[in-house]
């Protein structure tokens, strides 16, 4: 399995989570990183042999892959980021000669192609490329309906393989600090979490927390919102809380270990993403019970989230269409707590395809199908 770094994303968390998590005695797991760790790195056990080919960038590690890749000579390869899967998909279009006879690969796509390749040339070189693969390993259907259809890639060579989530590990840590919370019976919190840059939409989030207050929705009420997550956009989004003058319900909290904790004292999970493909931030806010709004950001996130008792999705990515779905849910949620109604919590079913262990049992099947085929 390969991924740009450890920690960092979610993508990268997932990857390792499967690698952790696949049977011992069948799987002999190889786990290569391109780049140093970013926080949050997740440590692998010692049966998951970790090679760490020490390049800055994906694209600058073509020939440590290809040497790793003789060293190795596996049978199924593992990409994990669009990005890298380029650079691998490339050895095998460019070097095939050069690469292990018989070693399969297998790209995971991470989020939705049509929104973040763009048209054009760019399109026409990852169609080329993906149709390489042996095998796409997507998080949904309408993810896996959005990579044959936009890249041209056959149904038949594309799994559904879920994210696994520890929906009792993260229930537990959150109910924990649910505890902790109720002792001091403080007002709504509204969480957000992920990477700060333009495509999460923590902006829109803003806006919508600004038109919210502005109508007095959230003045009658002690509301906070807790932005969670470091990256390129997080001094303009400061900058913008102040100049929207609602710096003062707004926490940037950074990037934090104990996520579950901060779950256990949000009453809602805001996904304002403007591009997405599964994220992982929202199934593990589901699985800590809250509320959840997010944007129709992907067709994947839109399906789950209709229909959810406990879950309201956008009218369309724009900040006013935010706000009405998050006052939505903050009145939901001020109800269930006035009337004691497990706290304010929901129980989000749909997560059970996500639950961990079934996760991995379907991540097992994909790779022994791949594994199982004769090279094309």
């Amino acid at each position: 399995m390969m991924v740009p770094h450890l920690g960092g994303g979610g993508a990268e968390r997932v990857m390792a989570r499967v690698a952790a998590g696949l049977r011992r005695d069948e799987f002999d797991v190889h786990f290569a990183v391109i780049a140093a760790d970013e926080p949050g790195a997740e440590s692998l056990p010692e049966w998951v042999t970790l090679h760490r080919l020490e390049c800055g960038r994906a694209r600058w590690a073509a020939w440590k892959t290809l040497r790793l890749i003789w060293h190795i000579q596996p049978d199924l390869i593992v990409t994990g980021m669009m990005h890298l899967s380029a650079v691998v998909l490339t050895l095998r279009l460019m070097l095939r000669p050069l690469m292990p006879r018989g070693t399969r690969i297998a790209v995971r796509v991470n989020t939705t192609v049509s929104q973040s390749i763009p048209g054009g040339l760019w399109r026409g070189i990852y169609a080329l490329l993906m149709r390489r693969a042996d095998r796409v390993i997507s998080q949904t259907v309408a993810m896996a309906e959005d990579v044959s259809v936009y890249l041209g890639v056959s149904q038949d060579r594309i799994e559904v393989a879920a994210n696994p989530v520890d929906i009792a590990r993260i229930r537990a840590e959150a109910d924990r600090a649910r505890r902790e919370r109720t002792r001091l019976r403080d007002g709504i919190h509204v969480m957000c979490t992920g990477r700060l840059s333009a495509e999460k939409g923590a902006d829109l989030l803003l806006e919508a927390w600004k038109m919210l207050r502005e109508r007095g929705d959230l003045t009658r009420m002690e509301c906070r919102l807790v932005i969670l997550g470091e990256g390129a956009e997080r001094e303009r989004l400061e900058a913008m809380a102040a100049r929207l003058e609602i710096a003062a319900s707004v926490s940037f909290g950074g990037f934090a270990q104990d996520v579950n904790r901060w779950l256990g004292w949000a009453d809602v999970y805001a996904q304002p993403s403007r591009c997405e493909g599964m994220p992982n931030a929202l199934l593990e806010a589901a699985a800590a019970g809250v509320a959840l709004v997010a944007t129709p950001s992907s067709a994947g996130v839109a399906r789950l989230l209709r229909g959810d008792e406990g879950a309201w999705v956008a009218r369309e990515i724009e900040a006013g269409a935010l706000a009405e779905a998050l006052l939505a849910a903050i009145d939901e949620v001020s109800k269930r707590r006035a009337e004691n109604s497990e706290g304010g919590l929901f129980a989000h079913e749909w997560m059970a395809e996500f639950a961990q262990e079934a996760a991995l049992r379907r991540w097992e099947q994909c790779l022994r199908e791949i594994c199982a085929e004769r090279e094309r």
